[in-house]
């Protein structure tokens, strides 16, 4: 009998020995969702999987050398991935479609790029842009590609498959109803409630769990590059992280400016310091709104550490949460911090779906966050 062996963290043995034991016993379905938070790893899980399909050696699989596991790790085999693209990189021609010479970037060639910074690091939580969607365009490239499979096993990886718009979910869809032979695909997704329940209920779901806070640490420091600075690991940053090392590479980045500003937030909010306040945040220059949610998510961790610290509850930010001096707003009871945390989600919601913009999301924010108890 042939042998399976995934690799991964040790939080995420669970999934990959259902998976294992559903290769091995030769009943692996051809449509599989891996979902959970983002950066966890379900690309990499993804692409292990595919690994195995594809691997063709008699004893252990993925074997590594193979024709198959080659062919699984080569960028170049944009057609084994469906991820998302922006606009104009999804409308480029195809490589089918240009003269011979044509120095114009393909939507090969896009697709090639962003495979390669997956394969890189399969944790990043910003490979793709905000607006990046899967279209429908994409999604019969990917058929197209089909009828030359051959006899090999044929897998397709549809990273982030929640940012299909709708065409290309109904496109998929027809897909999957009629599924061609030794055709396998690996959705990921971080967003499952925004896909079609008709699409989920085809596949078979599979749940990743959080990483431990070692693990996380041991993850970014393996993916990370011998550029990475260890120190800004912070213990903040593996807290705002909650488990994922695509949230903490992203922290270690940007985690120093958002906890200072989160701190100043309700610092100047409580004291009504607003003139000073909108300065600082013109200064900052939050013009996207994903960047001002990013910033909000800090916001929100930050409130519910000052609620673990009011209960007497080990903290996620230990450094950004007593740098805010709680102390000193005795009004500000547990009552207090949950309506704020209630707000900010409600500013979230506005900022994200464009209903207000970011600059008058946030100063309205800092308007309400503690009204009443200023």
């Amino acid at each position: 009998m042939i042998e399976y062996s995934l690799q991964g963290p040790v939080s995420q043995e669970r999934v990959r020995i259902r998976v294992m034991s559903a290769l091995r016993e030769n009943r692996f379905p051809q449509a599989v969702l891996i979902d959970g938070p983002a950066g966890i790893g379900k690309k990499a899980l993804a692409m292990e999987i595919v690994k195995a399909l594809q691997c063709t050696d008699e004893n252990m699989r993925p074997c590594g050398h193979c024709f198959g596991c080659k062919m699984a790790s080569d960028s170049g085999a944009t057609g084994n991935w469906v991820i998302p693209l922006e606009a104009a990189e999804a409308h480029a021609r195809s490589s089918d479609d240009v003269s011979a010479g044509s120095k114009a970037k393909t939507v090969e060639d896009f697709k090639k790029g962003y495979i390669e910074e997956i394969q890189k690091n399969p944790y990043r939580v910003d490979v793709f842009s905000a607006g990046a969607f899967i279209s429908v365009d994409l999604m019969r490239l990917m058929t197209s590609g089909f009828a030359l499979k051959g006899d090999r096993v044929r897998t397709v990886i549809v990273a982030e498959a929640d940012r299909m718009n709708e065409a290309a979910a109904n496109a998929f869809l027809k897909t999957l109803e009629e599924v061609p032979p030794d055709t396998y695909f690996i959705l990921t997704t971080s967003s499952r409630e925004k896909m079609l329940q008709t699409i989920r209920s085809r596949c078979l779901a599979l749940h990743l769990l959080p990483l431990t806070d070692s693990e996380v640490r041991n993850e970014v420091l393996r993916v990370a590059g011998e550029d990475f600075d260890e120190e800004s690991l912070t213990d903040d940053v593996v807290g705002l992280a909650v488990g994922s090392p695509g949230k903490a590479l992203y922290y270690a980045e940007h985690g120093k400016k958002w906890c200072s500003l989160a701190v100043d937030f309700l610092v100047k909010s409580l004291l009504t310091d607003y003139a000073d306040l909108f300065l600082q945040l013109k200064e900052v220059a939050i013009d996207d709104p994903y960047e001002a949610n990013r910033f909000l998510e800090v916001l929100s961790f930050l409130l519910a550490d000052l609620l673990r610290l009011k209960a007497g509850a080990p903290l996620r930010l230990p450094q950004t949460t007593v740098s805010v001096g709680i102390e000193k707003f005795p009004r500000v009871d547990a009552t207090a911090l949950e309506l704020s945390l209630v707000t900010v989600q409600e500013s979230m919601s506005r900022i994200e779906s464009r209903r207000i913009s970011t600059t008058m999301g946030l100063q309205d924010l800092s308007l309400k966050i503690f009204e009443g108890y200023k």
